[in-house]
């Protein structure tokens, strides 16, 4: 299907997994916005990436909100090394 361009199935796919997907982003801490980003992200990149899927090693859903987290965590990521939420962090408050 990926491979033919088949808008019908990718509109299938994306009705289907994306406001499960933005829904997960949210409950592990992402804003909306940014969970809505991430699942359009995470959906187009199954699309492109559909053929390198092995139902041999995980369920299709496993492997979509696999792609979803390594998203989140990749963004997380980028985050912080622009220096976004440094004044979150403060080591005197931790407890002992």
């Amino acid at each position: 299907m990926a491979e033919q361009g088949d808008r019908e199935a990718f509109s299938q796919l994306f009705a289907h997994f994306a406001p499960r997907v933005k829904s997960y982003l949210i409950r592990t801490g992402s804003a909306d916005a940014l969970a809505e980003e991430l699942a359009q992200e995470a959906l187009v990149t199954v699309w492109r990436k559909a053929a390198l899927f092995d139902p041999a090693q995980a369920a299709v859903s496993t492997w979509v909100f696999t792609i979803a987290r390594h998203l989140r965590v990749d963004a997380g990521r980028r985050h912080r090394l622009d220096g976004a939420g440094d004044e979150c962090f403060d080591a005197d408050h931790l407890a002992a």
